[in-house]
């Protein structure tokens, strides 16, 4: 019969513990884990930490995923682990380097600043409690997660896009399982953003909410020549949407993303 595994960690567990705790959970292989809390600092029933292949600790008792007797400030109990268990993953790492930060009180960014102190506040409701705490944090961190796995994708959709003219200035389009940036294609001086989300096949287009974009020519233009897909332009008429999760299309766009940019190409040339 295989023993079950036991992570040792410590009272009022912090993001570092927990996500430490999580990468065994998520990544570790196995469903069984039992946590059990100690003092910071020591160890369960003070035996000496990696003493017992079945017993792991956690950001307490020196042992190997302890990062306290290293005096590194670019290491965790988090990144410790996820070193050990998991290979490349750009989202995981993403995730765990703003983590180390906070834990090395290093400045982050302020979504992961927020879930630290999550973690602390649960610590104040759950002063004597512990597990519930940590029951309460893993789904923001499967949650976090799932956005980092989200903005890689993005990244890589941008890193593909394609760029292109519109009456109105300069267009990126990206497509990927998300869709697009819209922020991103901002910032590189775009007035037009245009997305494919794969998931779905949903499309949209959206312009700079500071621009005096109108979309309504281009809403009238699709409907030419794709009549038959559920195209909405928002009343700001700088959003034009066929699919969103807030509202899936019934009747999906017949255009590919290069079809699109064409629409858009031949309103350029109508409107010059």
């Amino acid at each position: 019969m295989e023993v079950p595994t036991t992570i040792v960690a410590h009272l009022a567990p912090d993001l570092d513990c927990i996500a430490a705790i999580w990468i065994f959970k998520r990544f570790g292989g196995a469903h069984d884990y039992q946590v059990r809390f100690v003092p910071a600092g020591t160890t369960l029933d003070n035996l000496p930490a990696d003493s017992d292949p079945h017993v792991i600790h956690v950001d307490t008792g020196l042992g190997r995923f302890d990062h306290h007797q290293r005096h590194v400030r670019t290491l965790s109990a988090a990144e410790l682990v996820r070193r050990s268990l998991v290979g490349h993953d750009v989202a995981l790492e993403r995730m765990i380097r703003q983590v180390t930060l906070i834990d090395n009180a290093l400045p982050s960014e302020q979504a992961s600043s927020d879930l630290g102190m999550l973690a602390d506040s649960f610590n104040i409701l759950f002063e004597h409690d512990p597990d519930k705490v940590v029951e309460l944090m893993l789904p923001n961190l499967d949650a976090w997660y799932a956005h980092e796995v989200r903005q890689v994708q993005l990244g890589e959709a941008f890193a593909s896009r394609i760029e292109f003219h519109t009456p109105w200035g300069r267009g990126i389009a990206m497509q990927g399982p998300f869709g697009g940036s819209s922020v991103m294609a901002y910032r590189a001086g775009a007035v037009l953003a245009v997305y494919r989300e794969e998931r779905h096949n949903w499309m949209g287009i959206a312009a700079q909410s500071r621009s005096s974009v109108d979309l309504t020519p281009l809403a009238e233009a699709l409907a030419q020549v794709d009549p038959h897909a559920d195209w909405y332009l928002h009343p700001s008429k700088r959003l034009l949407l066929c699919g969103t999760d807030k509202a899936p299309a019934k009747r999906l766009s017949a255009l590919d993303m290069r079809g699109l940019i064409t629409v858009i190409e031949g309103l350029h040339l109508a409107v010059r």
